[in-house]
């Protein structure tokens, strides 16, 4: 909109006392972390009952990965409906003899309604990775372990885990990356509400360029965005992959 004007570290500088970028980065902090917590535990789960189905598992495979394939957009709006005041959800509470749920208007609901969302979408895509990680572990390894009188819990701690740890890296990495760089879920849903209880960093760098059209915020709010994301990335490899060799 008008030539640019160097200002030197003048931005960064202000982020220490900018509530609204501060609120937005607590905000992706907690979806994030209630987002990658469950979705992994629940996909490692998933993984690993759908490897001991035999002929059945491409049909359950299949119908797992659809929420993966369906548009974001589309996904979001079914969900938006689904959250609605009188929408099938808080039907289901009524007939429950509950109380309607103000999911997508009240700040307290919102953030959470958003996370639901993730982990029925986000499951279905790592759970098939997990599956592919399953159906490549050496099979000797637990028949000798069965054949010792060996434990289900105990086999998952001392066999399955230590093999699925390159798996186990990759989920975390991707999931910790698609949820710092969210977008169309809360866009559509809340667009950021109410009163910014959804503002995640991504929402915060579109609204500061294209509706307040201030680029040069919005450039230091990227760079942050992408810094997060780098060393995030790279001390999970770190740590995954130290663990491994030693």
């Amino acid at each position: 909109m008008s030539p640019p004007v160097f200002t030197g570290l003048s931005n960064y500088i202000r982020l220490a006392s900018d509530e609204q970028f501060l609120r937005s980065l607590w905000v992706t902090a907690f979806y994030v972390f209630w987002t990658i917590v469950p979705v992994i535990g629940l996909s490692f789960v998933l993984g690993g009952l759908l490897s001991t189905l035999g002929r059945s598992r491409s049909v359950w495979r299949f119908l797992l990965y659809l929420p993966s394939i369906l548009p974001f957009v589309s996904v979001a709006l079914v969900w938006k409906l689904m959250f609605n005041q009188r929408g099938p959800i808080n039907d289901a509470l009524n007939t429950a003899g509950m109380a309607s749920i103000p999911w997508l208007t009240n700040g307290a609901y919102a953030p959470w309604a958003l996370i639901f969302m993730s982990w029925w979408h986000a499951t279905s895509y790592y759970t098939i990775i997990f599956l592919a990680g399953f159906l490549t572990l050496p099979r000797d390894c637990f028949e000798a372990a069965r054949l010792d009188g060996a434990k289900l819990f105990p086999m998952i701690r001392h066999i399955t885990l230590p093999l699925m740890r390159p798996t186990i890296a990759l989920v975390v990495v991707l999931a910790t990356v698609n949820g710092l760089k969210a977008f169309v879920f809360q866009q559509v849903l809340t667009d950021g509400g109410p009163a910014n209880a959804t503002q995640i960093l991504t929402i915060l760098i579109y609204k500061t360029a294209f509706s307040y059209l201030d680029m040069g915020r919005a450039s230091t709010y990227s760079i942050v965005l992408f810094g997060c994301i780098m060393l995030l990335s790279l001390i999970q490899i770190w740590l995954i992959s130290g663990r491994r060799d030693a």
